[in-house]
């Protein structure tokens, strides 16, 4: 008899005509339920791992892009000038911040104001460049004027820096004759060899300064009619105000005029003066342009500009040739509102036989650095039949 194997074997059901397997469970293991932590150690590792990749990373990126030295106009554009200037926020105030690269030779700079908000209005001007030593760059400063009553800083047509302050000095009868700009002593600086220096404007009338003459033009642009947008008139006028000329000579006349520069002749029978006058169109050009006086001198009179300091601290010291000296020789300085000042010897030079001249001309002022006139004369005396001769330049008085 066969025995039947399937039915020894566990996990088998013998059904008639059907084998059918069971599954069978396998065996019951003890399940651990807390999560196995991972070791210290592992965490270390990981930790240095993360560290040597932020490392590489920078190491690649630096390699890349090397970093870049901060530039100038970045440093001028970013730097609190607060923390910079003298600066009392209970009584002042930075009331401006302005690029001037044009009046410093495109090398970037910045105009700094400070205002006090007291009743005078003070200004602090300072100028900012900078400085690359070493490949590091750092602020510099350039420029700096303080304590200005009523000041103003600004960029001139020119491209130069003009600042201005009231003068506190003028008689009340002055001011009721002034204008509100000739109430105010205007300085003019230029960028020259790596720094500021005072410097003259070229118009010995109507006005002193470049800004004066710029609100001038303005003024002719906007429509009002002034006398000097004629030459002839112009320079008849300024025999009047600086000359001191009674009156106007029927032989005036222009010389030339080729719509920038002109020239007019100016006679004074009494004092035998033929008065060569030239003018300039200094602010703008074309018909509207109005008419600076640059030169006023007969001829037979020369003057050693290159003996006068800038500015010309008192006493001046002059020295010039006249040709043939006429009799009395006088010298006459003007302040920058064209007004006389007061000279302590009476402007009387030395001259010599051969025509030579020379002068220390001791003076006051009560405010420096401002714009001002020299009138040299030699008028002759009576009966003589020898030409006068007058010369009129610009000066800064100091």
């Amino acid at each position: 008899m066969e025995r039947d194997e399937t039915a020894a074997m566990p996990g088998i059901t013998k059904t008639p005509g059907k084998i059918i397997l069971q599954k069978e469970n396998p065996p019951h293991l003890p399940r651990d339920n807390k999560r196995q932590k991972p070791r210290p150690l592992t965490i270390l590792f990981s930790i240095l791992a993360l560290i040597a990749l932020i490392h590489f990373i920078a190491a690649a990126h630096t390699a890349t892009h090397p970093a870049q030295t901060v530039n100038c106009t970045s440093l001028l554009r970013t730097t609190d000038y607060s923390h910079i200037v003298q600066f009392h926020p209970q009584d002042q105030e930075i009331s401006g911040i302005q690029f001037i690269n044009e009046i410093t030779g495109a090398t970037p700079s910045v105009l700094v104001q400070v205002t006090d908000k007291g009743p005078q209005q003070r200004l602090d001007v300072y100028v900012y460049g900078c400085n690359t030593q070493q490949s590091k760059t750092a602020l510099t400063l350039l420029f700096k004027m303080q304590g200005l009553i009523q000041g103003s800083a600004s960029m001139s047509q020119a491209h130069t820096l003009s600042i201005s302050q009231l003068d506190t000095t003028l008689p009340q009868s002055e001011e009721v004759l002034m204008q509100p700009l000739q109430q105010n002593i205007y300085r003019e600086y230029i960028w020259h060899n790596g720094m500021f220096i005072q410097t003259e404007f070229p118009g010995l009338y109507p006005v002193l300064s470049r800004s004066e003459a710029e609100a001038l033009q303005d003024q002719a642009n906007n429509g009002q009619n002034l006398p000097w947008s004629d030459p002839l008139i112009t320079a008849e006028q300024m025999a009047k105000d600086i000359f001191h000329w009674p009156g106007h000579d029927p032989q005036d006349r222009v010389q030339d005029n080729n719509g920038s520069i002109a020239h007019v002749f100016l006679f004074q029978p009494e004092l035998q003066m033929k008065v060569r006058v030239t003018l300039e169109r200094l602010i703008q050009h074309g018909r509207q342009g109005l008419w600076f006086v640059t030169d006023a001198q007969t001829a037979g009179i020369l003057l050693d500009k290159a003996a006068l300091p800038l500015p010309a601290d008192s006493p001046i010291t002059l020295k010039g040739a006249m040709s043939q000296p006429a009799g009395q020789m006088s010298i006459q300085l003007f302040t920058h509102t064209l007004t006389p000042l007061h000279v302590l010897n009476n402007g009387a030079p030395g001259v010599q036989a051969n025509g030579n001249f020379t002068g220390i001309i001791p003076y006051t002022t009560t405010i420096a650095d401002q714009p001002g006139l020299l009138l040299i004369e030699d008028t002759p005396g009576a009966g003589s039949n020898q030409p006068g001769h007058l010369l009129l330049t610009h000066l800064i008085l100091g």
